[in-house]
């Protein structure tokens, strides 16, 4: 027999267990909506951390990951019929634009995934997700008065103190009962943990938070106890390195909120996954949006956010592979940042652009080429050129139209061509 499919058969009874939870979950929502005309925001957020209960013992029953891939997409497609003929009002009926519940499934497999069988790398992400979201959601729309504003809405400074509360109380309940690490560390861990979670959940939109919760505790959880808690030392140095570039940047230019916390998770992500070498370029480039911004202009999330994510996805991949050969593209998306950056002064202003636009793409290499470093024998000059020069031409190619990522795309595209 397919070692797959006799995985999944062994696993069959606790699939049918999960998948029997989900629906009567489901039918319960349905219930409260329909004949108890309760608000789709809380059943919606009922069917959140409930599904976050069940799931939260799949490292118990499961041992296989197709087992899990399964299960979420039958309940993605579950999903979208109910999407299609209207029969999950409960999930769906709400007004503002969201994929949250689409994304949950992913987010469990892909936790799953990652954890390979280690239970506290698994339960603690999810937990967190079901739980600290909800009751910041929740807190949120009863108490939250001090608004401050993301891509596509708003959060609540009450709602952001709630997710850290909770999200700080689940992740040290769950160190505590798997019994690692020790104390103080316990709380250290746990500290940085509920930081990056209440970050990422502070800026996350459209539903992505169901993503980006889960990853963020994880990433800091299996650094910190697989790799080794000097990890920690790294971690508390990024996050002061990325909040001292923000309190010197403010000084200049004035920054929202979420531009703000953008940049805190960038910089520390920088910083403590790839150290100096991959921080500092980063920092150049924020000083360099910083001298060439308008006057009086607001450093807002849609400016940051579209210039440093594929920096940050870079990053992040090598935080998982170590693979050297990624200081290119991760300098390559910087560098188109520069140029796209230096060619709007020079539009604004009537200055030459090209010349403008190539001092640009150079500025975040610069402390590569001024500090004598091994890093600088990684650095293809010429392949991070092209890329930036061909990011810059898509954005120029797209700046007339209404997409709202073209300056993620170029990013990614010169980042494409400096890996290639």
């Amino acid at each position: 027999m397919n070692p797959i499919l006799e995985a999944v058969i062994a696993d069959g009874f606790g699939a049918v267990l999960v998948a029997a939870g989900i629906v009567v979950l489901f039918v319960s929502g349905e219930v409260l909506r329909r004949y108890f005309h309760a608000p789709t925001e809380y059943t919606r957020k009922l069917s959140h951390l409930g599904s976050g209960c069940i799931v939260i013992t799949f490292p118990w029953l499961f041992e296989s990951t197709w087992t899990v891939a399964l299960l979420a997409g039958s309940f993605v497609a579950l999903l979208m019929l109910g999407k299609i003929t209207g029969t999950l009002e409960s999930v769906h009926d709400v007004k503002r634009r969201t994929s949250g519940a689409y994304y949950y499934p992913f987010a469990v497999l892909g936790t799953f995934w990652l954890a390979d069988g280690d239970p506290l790398l698994f339960a603690a992400p999810i937990a967190v997700m079901a739980l600290a979201d909800t009751g910041a959601a929740i807190v949120g729309k009863q108490l939250g008065t001090r608004k401050y504003r993301v891509l596509d809405g708003s959060r609540s400074l009450e709602g952001s103190l709630t997710f850290f509360s909770l999200a700080f109380s689940v992740i040290l309940i769950s160190l505590g009962l798997a019994g690692e690490p020790g104390w103080p560390e316990l709380l250290l861990v746990t500290l940085v943990a509920a930081i990056m979670a209440t970050a990422a959940e502070a800026i996350s939109v459209r539903g992505a938070d169901n993503l980006v919760i889960p990853y963020s505790v994880f990433l800091v959880l299996e650094r910190t106890l697989r790799i080794g808690l000097e990890e920690l030392s790294s971690w508390f140095e990024g996050m002061i390195v990325a909040l001292l570039t923000i309190l010197i940047g403010t000084k200049h230019v004035q920054m929202s909120e979420a531009g703000g916390v953008t940049l805190f998770i960038v910089g520390t992500l920088a910083w403590t996954l790839g150290g100096w070498a991959w921080a500092a370029p980063l920092i150049t480039l924020f000083a360099l949006y910083i001298l060439t911004a308008p006057v009086q202009q607001q450093a807002q999330l849609e400016d940051v956010f579209p210039t440093t994510v594929a920096s940050m996805l870079v990053v992040l991949a090598f935080g998982h592979m170590q693979d050297e050969s990624l200081f290119n593209p991760y300098l390559a998306t910087l560098s188109a940042g520069g140029a796209i950056a230096l060619h709007q002064m020079a539009t604004i202003r009537k200055w030459p652009a090209i010349p403008l636009a190539l001092s640009g793409s150079l500025a975040p290499l610069l402390p590569m080429l001024i500090v004598a470093d091994n890093s600088i024998d990684q650095i293809d000059l010429t392949r991070i050129l092209m890329g930036a020069g061909c990011g810059l031409l898509t954005w120029v190619l797209l700046k007339p139209t209404q997409f709202m990522g073209r300056r993620l795309l170029a990013a990614l595209l010169a980042g494409a061509i400096a890996w290639g």
